[in-house]
């Protein structure tokens, strides 16, 4: 069975299940799960999918008898056909906030971003990167603005770019976090070369390297796998409230004032995505401060004021 054949069979269920697994487990499913990742998150310009396919039709379909199947797909799985073929033939790159230059590329909440040799970027909340597709392989370079995590294929030299440094690997799992007076890298498998101003540094799996307040600190982290946040909470090792504050406001696009309250005193703990109130409790209760919510705005004061 050729691979457009097991695609039609996929769209259509007709798999078996061994089939499917094996299926599944292909560069070609991964390819088709980059385009629908795209497809969900984007709004596609309009144009004519039949026209479009006939198009590739004359080029690529060979035999009746694909033609004759494809005219027995449903008007739904034949858009997704279109687009499945396209992406496979390499027609349709998924290149989010690359090369805009306009602010477009901004996104609001987690976002998974392929780029051109199937490494991968997962972005924070209010987080973007670009990047030029153009001699990708030799010159793997992305430009990050906010926090991410990247997974990334062996090759050539892999650059991430920010305004306070530059994080460069071959092939491995790292996060990096660019936010004003706040710098931080984690490496959690491989090792990484971190270069800021005057200094470079390099990690090994578990430990991690920042500037706060253009203050440097090397920690280690437990044995975790991925940064926290991509599975719902934002967590802190000795981090001034502020900073704190700070991704809570990202999180949940909220305006926190804080009022006599010590935005330098230290915080160590985490809060989760998924409910404020419980959110502001995690940061609240450990240094003794009372909230208040009203709409978007939250206030913060000394217990008992």
């Amino acid at each position: 069975m050729d691979r457009n054949d097991k695609i039609r069979k996929w769209l259509k269920g007709e798999l078996t299940d061994s089939e499917r697994k094996d299926f599944e487990s292909s560069d070609e499913f991964a390819e088709m799960r980059r385009l629908m990742d795209a497809v969900n998150k984007f709004a596609a310009p309009p144009y004519n999918a039949e026209k479009e396919y006939r198009k590739f039709e004359g080029k690529h379909l060979k035999t009746n008898r694909e033609i004759s199947l494809y005219q027995r797909i449903s008007p739904v799985l034949k858009v997704a056909a279109v687009l499945v073929f396209v992406v496979l033939l390499g027609y349709f790159v998924f290149d989010r906030g690359s090369n805009t230059g306009n602010g477009n590329g901004w996104i609001a909440d987690q976002t998974e971003i392929f780029l051109p040799d199937s490494s991968f970027v997962l972005l924070n909340a209010d987080s973007r990167i670009r990047y030029n597709k153009s001699g990708w392989e030799n010159d793997r370079k992305v430009e990050l603005q906010g926090d991410a995590f990247f997974t990334v294929k062996k090759g050539s030299q892999f650059k991430v770019k920010t305004g306070q440094g530059t994080v460069t690997v071959l092939g491995t799992e790292f996060e990096v976090e660019d936010r004003k007076k706040y710098y931080e890298v984690i490496c959690y498998s491989g090792s990484v070369q971190v270069v800021t101003g005057q200094h470079s540094v390099v990690l090994e799996p578990q430990s991690a390297f920042r500037i706060i307040d253009n203050k440097e600190d090397n920690y280690t982290i437990s044995s975790q796998s991925e940064p926290e946040w991509l599975s719902g909470e934002s967590s802190f090792k000795s981090v001034p409230l502020q900073y704190v504050l700070k991704e809570l406001e990202r999180q949940y696009q909220v305006s926190v004032k804080a009022e006599g309250v010590d935005l330098n005193q230290l915080f160590t703990g985490s809060f989760s995505h998924e409910n404020l109130n419980i959110a502001l409790e995690s940061i609240t209760f450990p240094v003794n401060l009372d909230y208040q919510i009203n709409g978007n705005k939250i206030v913060l004061s000394f217990e008992g004021k």
